[in-house]
């Protein structure tokens, strides 16, 4: 599929100076221009072209990227988790993984019971309202579903919103005593649902994509349901995700 171009008439031209050139965007998702034109060709970013030179609107790519992060195919998940490693170095997604927030049991009920059940049982690592967190996750279910195939729903709240959490990133793991119809494209019911906070909208981009190709992973939800121990759990992540992201040399 080509990538998407929007007719200039539905952009007016006084918000000109709020669209990045690609240069900006690539400073802003802190991936190379060539990374930021690949993506380009390949129909995974949104873009118009004013003049004969792409732009982008930023609350229309942090839009795209909520509704299609879970989308994107490997090598264009690898680019987000990799691509500018220089200017920040990504923390592992193990280190986020507190042994109280690695096997929470969650009741069944409704998708909105589910999450409020698995989000007041989350241990914070600093002061947060897990009401305000869980009408962040709500807003951006509402979105689009982040629930995935395989019976995951990877939760996290929207980029165009301010972080939650201000000094920690934060993963949790929650098991549903039932599965729960949580509107995944496949049509099936949920019963995983990971809870994904990062102090910054690089770091939660880039590691969403990280847990994005572990849910890909085969083998790795499976564990999850048969870990038996919040141990086990924090084994798997790290293991997986060991084997899954070696180190280029």
């Amino acid at each position: 599929m080509g990538t998407p171009v929007l007719p200039a008439s539905r952009w007016r031209i006084q918000s000109l100076p709020d669209l990045f050139s690609p240069k900006q965007l690539a400073e802003y998702l802190q991936l190379s221009q060539r990374t930021v034109y690949r993506l380009l060709e390949r129909g995974d970013l949104p873009g118009v072209k004013v003049g004969g030179q792409w732009r982008f609107r930023k609350s229309t790519v942090d839009e795209w990227l909520d509704l299609n992060m879970q989308r994107l195919d490997a090598d264009s998940l690898q680019a987000f988790e990799t691509d500018g490693a220089a200017e920040q170095e990504l923390p592992a997604l193990v280190d986020l993984l507190a042994p109280e927030n690695a096997r929470i049991a969650v009741r069944a009920g409704t998708r909105d019971e589910v999450v409020r059940a698995f989000v007041d049982a989350v241990r914070f690592p600093e002061a947060v309202s897990p009401e305000l967190v869980y009408e962040r996750v709500l807003e951006r279910e509402r979105l689009c579903t982040t629930a995935m195939t395989g019976g995951v729903a990877l939760l996290h709240t929207p980029r165009s919103r301010p972080r939650v959490l201000r000094s920690h990133d934060l993963m949790a793991i929650g098991r549903v005593a039932s599965p729960v119809e949580f509107g995944a494209l496949d049509g099936s019911h949920t019963d995983l649902l990971i809870l994904l906070l990062a102090r910054s909208e690089r770091t939660q981009l880039a590691l969403l994509a990280t847990l994005t190709r572990l849910g890909q992973e085969p083998g790795f939800l499976s564990g999850l349901r048969a870990a038996a121990s919040p141990e086990a759990v924090i084994a798997l992540v790290r293991d997986t995700a060991g084997r899954l992201f070696v180190p280029s040399v």
